[in-house]
């Protein structure tokens, strides 16, 4: 979690953006495959995310995921997130449950590269934005829109499952975006 600064971030509106990429990525690996009928079980894949961080700040972190294949090239996803962290220092001690969802595509560009985007909601307790928060430990719950966009790679582990490294970037940041940038992740994916 990042500290929450006093300077105002304006928001920027990549959504349109993302969206257009794509939709432009599906339908240029849509149109480069044969047509196929109907719902085919072989081309789902779950997986997602655990993370454990202790000491002064500790982080549990649970973000599962499903996806399908369109096409050899193109899948589509959807995952949810949870995730308590709590800071605690000699002065000052803060604790969240973190929990959300998010929609995301990749476009495989080789055999175990491919490229990332992401929409991504979270709500959280924040600290209240003012001089004084600190002191009181006001907050407040808030939900933050991201949208990320980035790479990865993925590594096998066997028949259809793999480990992933990603790169992502917030092109949304604002004041209680909870990542800097570049954001590092790692997961992985098993077929079904």
């Amino acid at each position: 979690m990042k500290q929450v600064h006093l300077i105002n971030k304006q928001p920027t509106s990549p959504g349109l953006l993302l969206i257009a990429i794509t939709l432009s990525l599906a339908s240029l690996s849509l149109a480069a495959q044969p047509a196929k009928r109907g719902f085919d079980p072989n081309r789902l894949f779950t997986g997602g995310g655990l993370g454990l961080q202790f000491g002064t700040v500790t982080l549990i972190d649970v973000s599962p995921h499903i996806g399908y294949y369109l096409t050899d090239a193109f899948a589509l996803g959807l995952g949810g997130t949870y995730q308590y962290y709590r800071y605690k220092d000699r002065y000052y001690e803060y604790s969240t449950d973190i929990y959300g969802g998010r929609l995301f595509a990749r476009y495989y560009l080789f055999e175990n590269l491919f490229l990332h985007g992401e929409y991504e909601y979270l709500s959280y307790e924040a600290a209240l934005v003012d001089p004084f928060s600190y002191f009181t430990g006001d907050t407040k719950r808030v939900g933050v829109d991201s949208y990320l966009v980035g790479g990865g790679y993925r590594q096998p582990l066997g028949a259809n499952s793999y480990v992933n490294l990603l790169v992502l970037w917030n092109l949304n940041e604002t004041l209680y975006t909870p990542y800097d940038n570049p954001i590092i992740r790692m997961g992985v994916d098993l077929g079904l």
